[in-house]
């Protein structure tokens, strides 16, 4: 029942003309699904609904994107083949608080779960937490994969709530290659890495932080005021502590953090109305297998 609580807030808080919607056109059979990074959260379930589309007549091709907010640039596109998304609910409010006309084109299908912020930085890094990234003159400088990732989103939403974050420059650059700047004296180097993905599943970046607690520290992002309000008055993003290494039913390792909720998402006018209901039927009768509760 949790997926669909989280459902029924989205929809109120994004205010989705619903009943005013235009019919949808026949299309050419088949679905274009723009994912994140090959390997990643968004990936494997994408695959995964790919892997269970054959059940239902469906034909399903999945595209890698940089993260969020290309999938949502792709699903609004007319000339684009995507008609589903996987996106972030601060970065999906975000797009149409800029395009508010793509909101009679937008459909909600289901929740992926929480995606989380992990931040990591050096072990001898001063920075320990989001204050430390607010400081008056700190100077510190943020890796974030791309301008268009749910990443930067979460940013720049928290910029706007939080201006003193401005004290921090954001670095667009292959987040991998930054994990191998931290704490050098290059000129490139960066003071840490920010990252947005499910909770469970460990990025190369984030599972190379804590197989090397050495040389990596997470900053801990624990302020559920830097997301601000949905019109409903609920948080953007809840505060959690996001077990990260366990040994049984024992949490060894956890970090303080922020959460917001993924989604599956798609556009009205571009999914036929056939593809559009065994897509429905494919989501109530497999939705577990594609959720995977293994990388939650």
């Amino acid at each position: 029942m949790r997926i669909q609580y989280f459902l029924s807030i989205l929809l109120f808080t994004l205010f989705l003309p619903w009943a005013h919607a235009a019919d949808t056109p026949d299309t050419e059979s088949g679905i274009v699904i723009s994912a994140g990074r090959e390997g990643l959260g968004y990936w494997g379930i994408a695959t995964r609904l790919q892997a269970v589309a054959p059940e239902f007549s469906l034909q399903v091709e999945v595209l890698e994107s940089v993260g969020a907010t290309e999938n949502l640039k792709r699903l609004a596109d007319p000339e684009s083949p995507v008609s589903l998304a996987l996106t972030q609910s601060d970065a999906l409010r975000h797009y149409l608080d800029l395009h508010p006309g793509f909101q009679v084109d937008l459909e909600i299908f289901e929740s992926i779960g929480k995606e989380c912020i992990f931040v990591i930085t050096d072990k001898d890094s001063g920075l320990r937490s989001e204050d430390d990234l607010r400081a008056a003159d700190a100077g510190h400088r943020l890796a974030i994969q791309s301008a268009d990732s749910g990443s930067t989103v979460t940013f720049e939403l928290m910029r706007k709530h939080a201006p003193d974050l401005e004290n921090t420059e954001v670095v667009y650059m292959d987040t991998r290659a930054a994990m191998d700047q931290l704490g050098t004296d290059s000129t490139d180097a960066v003071d840490a890495v920010m990252l947005v993905h499910r909770p469970k599943l460990h990025s190369p970046e984030l599972r190379r932080a804590l197989t090397d607690p050495e040389r990596f520290r997470l900053v801990s992002f624990n302020n559920p005021d830097l997301g601000g309000k949905l019109p409903n008055g609920d948080p953007v993003y809840v505060s959690l502590d996001v077990p990260l290494i366990r040994s049984g039913w024992k949490t060894e390792r956890s970090v303080k953090t922020l959460c917001m909720e993924g989604l599956l998402v798609g556009s009205r006018n571009k999914l036929s109305p056939a593809d559009r209901a065994s897509l429905v039927r494919l989501i109530d009768l497999r939705w577990m297998r594609i959720y995977a509760e293994k990388d939650r």
